[in-house]
Order: C-alpha cells, then structure tokens, then sequence
C-alpha cells in the first residue's frame, strides 16, 4: 500500500460523522490524488477494502469527499460507481457504490430497473436500494 493511502487509511472517521470530519481527511484525500494523478481513487480505495487496511464505511467517506476534491468533480469516479452497480458482482464495491451521496446511474429508469433488481439479489441493501428509488425525482 503507497504512503497516502495509509496515511488516509489511518484516518478515522464513520459515516455517521454526516460531514464534520476532520481537516486531516481532506488533506490526506487530497494527497492520495496528488499520488495517483487521476481523479478516480474508487478503485484504490476498494482495494484497501479488500486488504483490510479500511472499512467499507471509511471507504465511503472517503469517495464522497474525493467526489468534492477531484478536478472533474467526481465525474470520473462516478462511471466507476456506476459501473459497479451495474456488475453487482462485488459486495464491497456494490456496498461503497451504494453508499456514495450521489444517486446511482445517470438516469432514474435505468437506476430503477437496477436497484429493484440488486434489491431482490442482496437484501442487506434492500433498504438503501429503495430509499434511493423513492428520493430520485421523475425527471
């Protein structure tokens, strides 16, 4: 694991903190794409998933304020979000797609068909699946 992401690994924050996060987060997010030269830390950040150096909901945290930091404002990073809903073929990265602050799949219809059907396969994400559906407006 590269130096900025354990130094953001080692910062510890929930998804429960709804935003008052400590300015070191911001600073370590902001190192590790300075470190990797893209816009699109998601899937580096899985990985620290995976190897067990983050929890999935640092993860998130972690992805919704790089979503803020990145020069493309995320946008990059939201086609891998969306990409791994429409897989749905990972639990951790299904989890942490779910979870982003932003709503998933460039479109409602497309967003429904999906998530009704993530909801039926993975009832651990049930709940957030329709919250989703029934916050997204119609248009």
């Amino acid at each position: 694991m590269g130096v900025a992401l354990a130094r953001l690994c080692s910062v510890q924050v929930s998804e429960q903190d709804e935003g008052d996060f400590p300015d070191e987060l911001y600073d370590r997010v902001d190192d590790l794409l300075d470190a990797h030269g893209a816009d699109d830390i998601a899937e580096i950040v899985a990985g620290a998933v995976d190897a067990g150096q983050a929890s999935v909901e640092q993860a998130i945290v972690f992805l919704n304020v790089a979503a803020w930091s990145a020069t493309d404002n995320g946008a990059s990073m939201k086609t891998t979000l969306d990409g791994w809903v429409r897989k749905a073929d990972d639990a951790v990265r299904l989890g942490i797609a779910l979870h982003h602050e932003c709503y998933p799949l460039p479109t409602r219809a497309e967003m429904v068909a999906r998530l009704s059907e993530i909801a039926l396969r993975f009832p651990e994400h049930r709940a957030v699946c329709e919250r989703h559906i029934a916050d997204r407006p119609a248009s």
